[in-house]
């Protein structure tokens, strides 16, 4: 539904929002490459999980924008989905280890970051049986059309 949202509306419009997102790759991927010369090991560690994670997820958003078939970009809408849900735990990390305040040494935090991300990821792969999560689907219910 968004991508067809997209294309829908003008040429200019769809440039816009691939262009925007093949730049947030390109510098999130040159942010990546200058996080390694961060002198602390675990910062630079985190800092370069969270650029690498957040240009793969742009990345995604330009493959969802450039594939044709449905199948094509429910894979990767949900691909965004699932790297844009653990840029979140490479940002919680980042903090820890910026501040030191050592929260991402804690083995039970770790467990239960990866139990989180796990379960939720698993609602999200498996969304078409259940619908608890999304949907690139129209929702249903009332439709209005509008005029042209």
């Amino acid at each position: 539904m968004i991508g067809s949202l997209i294309e829908a509306s003008t040429p200019l419009t769809y440039t816009g929002y691939l262009l925007a997102f093949v730049a947030a790759t390109a510098a999130c991927l040159g942010a990546a490459w200058r996080a390694r010369s961060v002198p602390s090991p675990e910062t630079r560690q985190a800092l370069t999980w969270l650029f690498s994670g957040s240009a793969v997820w742009a990345g995604a958003y330009v493959g969802f924008l450039l594939v044709g078939s449905a199948l094509e970009k429910h894979l990767f809408y949900q691909l965004s989905l699932i790297v844009g849900f653990s840029v979140v735990f490479a940002w919680l990390w980042f903090c820890s280890a910026y501040s030191g305040r050592g929260l991402h040494r804690n083995r039970r935090v770790q467990q239960f970051a990866i139990a989180v991300y796990v379960i939720v990821t698993a609602l999200k792969v498996t969304n078409p049986l259940h619908g608890l999560y999304y949907g690139l689907e129209p929702a249903g219910g009332l439709r209005r059309s509008f005029p042209r």
